[in-house]
């Protein structure tokens, strides 16, 4: 009994000691715009205590007796803070320093670090970088981010989920690549778009126009989109999204980040999850009791999407035998309604299903070789599965109501000429790639780079409605191969920098394919390799001015859908040849001087030229006969305007870009000689962006800020075919339109965790709005955003 007494003794004593002890200051330290401090000192002098802050400006002093104690927080270019704190047994205390620039300070020694957009916009490829943190906060998704950009348009055939053609400097579809981290975007799960990837689980864009740097291994045209995933710093980081709003959308996105320091090893995972009714109201043309159409305005009933996937990646970084090995994993899965066809004429489907799947692993591997000689290889493989169903014998209108049944099954099939029925389409695409660049430092500004990027697809398919001949089961195989080498040099003291690039592109196509009636197997072979050069040249004439030159001789090799089409409204086209084009940039920069005593601004211009060769068309049809067609020359010429401007305090901020392109048809003969010289259709030749906010900061407590925002787009009126066609009911084209986006967004930090909330209305003054084909787009709609970070 004594023992136990003896023992309980001790653990008092321990218990009281360890309350003496387990006294806590905590809390964050922030310059005047809100944003953390990293690396700054934490000091409580009397005492000799002292600690740094990490990379998100976070702080803890342990330990603290009791008493009354001056704290300071300081930094290089700030003034330093001092809070007095009085502390009790047992007590947490939070605090939070918001330190004000030191004007003097900065002017005379105060070096600050270059953002990665400024460093990418800043080197001699046509590059514009968009930063995503506070599009993260907002409702809008990764398509309407980057359509803000100057020379960029994104044409939508519907809501959430649907069709999204982008388009850059009056190029499109195929013609732009899109990768994250450097990897094709649909080898990584994306099949369904740019638009359904989710912001939040993104850092920033790079948009590369017309000419495209090597370490890609891509073969665009018009240029290349690069997303870039958030880096993986020391320690545990993360965030969750969830927004709801107008026709039943829901969307949610978690991202976490996890690496420890001493062994390297690291961990990230994410996922998304989509949904949407997509049941916005229409205007389309119904049959009124004596059989005469007239115009009724109805909500979609048959256009719902939902999208989920997960994506994980492990691995080691910092270690002596790599920079960087890891493996990521992934998985995807879309479901969308299809309601019309591409020119929402005609009867609408009921029951017409598009689905989609995808699942593949990558291998990272990066290495400083020597201090000269840097590789970084990757590995992959990804497998998609497409399914397309047309089973239903209902005859729909355009109020959700099957009116009748037909004698043949198939919504779509039964109304082609010549057509079996139903149909219960897959398609399945095995795709292995690998991009592996090297660089080499011959001397202090003189850099040669390679790269080798191969890509094999195979991909095969069935309709299980066809007992007979089926098109689908044409096994076909695609090999591209694209090479590249680069010569980068920096001169006069890093004012001026040059690439130069020399890239040869490769492709091996083969069909296999049993044709009816004797069975017979026929195979299709073609072969063909293409070189290209181009070179880019940035020159500062001082930190305010500066200019860039970039010009490129581009392959575009035919893609997969394009070749052989997609199984559900493409048809195969197996003699499409690579497209060509002589691509040109002429760029001006202007800003003010770094003075925090005065509002900054920049105005950025450019002129381009796009010259292409061979151009391949979607040449659509109201049926499943749409095909992908060589079909002219053409040329692409006009310029962009972008510029911004914050307030010193950093709390009003315009901006605002134009985009004019003259995209036209340069064909003295053949099949469309009849409209030379005039535009290519169905695209916009003019269109701009303006936006402006306002912050409010410190409202309710130190940390928090309250932002009012607003953007608008115009888009300037243009024809759906031909303006030389002759008559006006056949080329009438879309109308002028302008859209209105508004919304409110409060946000504040609590120790090492940031909320935000988010309010939108977009569409404000209900606008109908169009893109193509007279789809009506969504008109005003509600939007709630929640985000939280660590």
């Amino acid at each position: 009994m004594k023992t136990y007494i003896v023992i309980l003794f001790f653990l008092f004593q321990y218990t009281i000691l360890f309350a003496q002890n387990n006294n806590l200051i905590s809390g964050n330290v922030i310059d005047d715009s809100g944003s953390p401090i990293a690396y700054a000192h934490i000091e409580i002098k009397s005492l000799s205590i002292g600690v740094m802050t990490d990379n998100k400006g976070y702080f803890e002093l342990k330990d603290i007796p009791e008493g009354t104690h001056k704290i300071d927080a300081s930094f290089l270019g700030f003034i330093t803070e001092t809070h007095t704190i009085k502390i009790q047994k047992g007590q947490k205390k939070e605090l939070y320093f918001s330190l004000q620039k030191n004007i003097e300070e900065l002017d005379d020694v105060m070096i600050i670090s270059e953002s990665e957009k400024t460093k990418k916009e800043r080197t001699a490829q046509a590059v514009t970088v968009i930063e995503t943190k506070e599009a993260k906060l907002k409702t809008t998704d990764l398509g309407e981010v980057i359509a803000q950009t100057e020379g960029v348009s994104i044409r939508r055939s519907g809501g959430l989920g649907a069709t999204a053609k982008f388009s850059l400097n009056g190029l499109t579809g195929n013609q732009i690549r899109f990768f994250l981290d450097g990897i094709p975007l649909h080898f990584n799960g994306y099949t369904f778009g740019i638009s359904t990837v989710p912001v939040n689980l993104i850092d920033r864009i790079e948009v590369y126009k017309g000419i495209v740097p090597i370490q890609f291994g891509a073969d665009a045209l018009g240029g290349t989109v690069n997303i870039v995933s958030p880096k993986i710093s020391v320690g545990l980081s993360g965030s969750a999204s969830y927004q709801t709003g107008s026709f039943g959308t829901h969307r949610t996105a978690v991202y976490i980040k996890n690496r420890d320091k001493n062994t390297g090893l690291f961990f990230t995972g994410g996922g998304f999850y989509d949904y949407s009714k997509n049941n916005y109201k229409v205007d389309v043309k119904v049959a009124n009791k004596e059989g005469k159409l007239t115009e009724v305005t109805v909500p979609r009933f048959h256009d719902a999407y939902q999208g989920y996937g997960v994506n994980f990646t492990i691995g080691v970084k910092d270690r002596p035998w790599a920079n960087e090995l890891s493996v990521k994993g992934f998985y995807t899965d879309y479901t969308k309604e299809i309601q019309h066809n591409n020119l929402m004429s005609g009867i609408p489907y009921g029951e017409v299903m598009s689905f989609r799947k995808s699942a593949g692993t990558i291998l990272t591997y990066r290495k400083n070789i020597t201090d000269n000689i840097n590789l970084d290889a990757v590995f992959g493989y990804n497998y998609s599965e497409r399914q397309f169903e047309d089973t239903s014998d209902c005859v729909y209108n355009w109020f959700g109501e099957c009116i009748s049944n037909r004698n043949i099954p198939g919504e779509i099939n039964a109304q082609l000429s010549g057509s079996n029925g139903a149909s219960d389409q897959y398609t399945w695409n095995n795709n292995f790639f690998s991009r592996i660049n090297a660089s080499w430092k011959l001397k202090e500004h003189h850099i040669i780079s390679a790269t080798l990027a191969p890509t094999y697809t195979k991909q095969t398919g069935d309709d299980r409605f066809v007992k007979t001949f089926d098109p689908l089961n044409t096994r076909k195989n695609l090999f591209t191969w694209v090479n590249g080498v680069e010569y980068k040099i920096n001169a006069f003291d890093k004012t001026l920098e040059n690439i130069f690039f020399v890239k040869n592109y490769l492709q091996n196509i083969k069909s296999e394919e049993y044709t009816p009636p004797s069975n017979n197997l026929a195979i299709s072979k073609r072969n063909v390799s293409y070189f290209g050069f181009g070179n880019g040249l940035n020159y500062r004439f001082n930190k305010q001015f500066s200019t860039k030159v970039t010009y490129e001789y581009a392959t575009r090799l035919p893609q997969p859908d394009e070749l052989f089409g997609d199984g559900q409204f493409i048809l195969s086209n197996l003699e499409l040849e690579p497209e060509r084009s002589h691509n040109a940039n002429l760029e001006f920069t202007f800003k003010n001087k770094n003075n925090y005593e005065t509002s900054n601004w920049k105005i950025h211009t450019n002129t381009f030229l796009r010259k292409v060769d061979n151009l391949i068309l979607f040449v659509p049809s109201v049926d499943r006969t749409s095909i992908y067609q060589n079909v002219f020359e053409a040329i692409s010429i006009g310029a962009e305007l972008s510029a911004n401007w914050t307030s010193k305090n950093d709390r009003l901020t315009f901006s605002g870009n134009s985009t004019y392109q003259n995209f036209y048809n340069n064909s003295k003969e053949g099949l469309f000689a009849a409209f030379y010289e005039d535009r290519i259709p169905n695209r916009p030749y003019f269109f701009a962006n303006g936006s402006a906010s306002y912050n409010f900061k410190n409202i309710f407590q130190i940390n928090d800020k309250l932002s009012l925002f607003g953007n608008t787009r115009y888009v300037h009126k243009f024809f759906r075919s031909w303006e030389s066609a002759g008559l006006e009911s056949f080329k009438q084209g879309i109308p002028s339109q302008q859209v209105y986006n508004t919304g409110i967004t409060y946000d504040y930090k609590m120790s090492a965790l940031k909320y935000a909330i988010t309010v939108e209305v977009q569409n404000l003054t209900n606008e109908k709005n169009f893109d193509f084909y007279g789809v009506q787009k969504p008109g005003r709609a509600f939007y709630i955003k929640l985000v939280t970070q660590f």
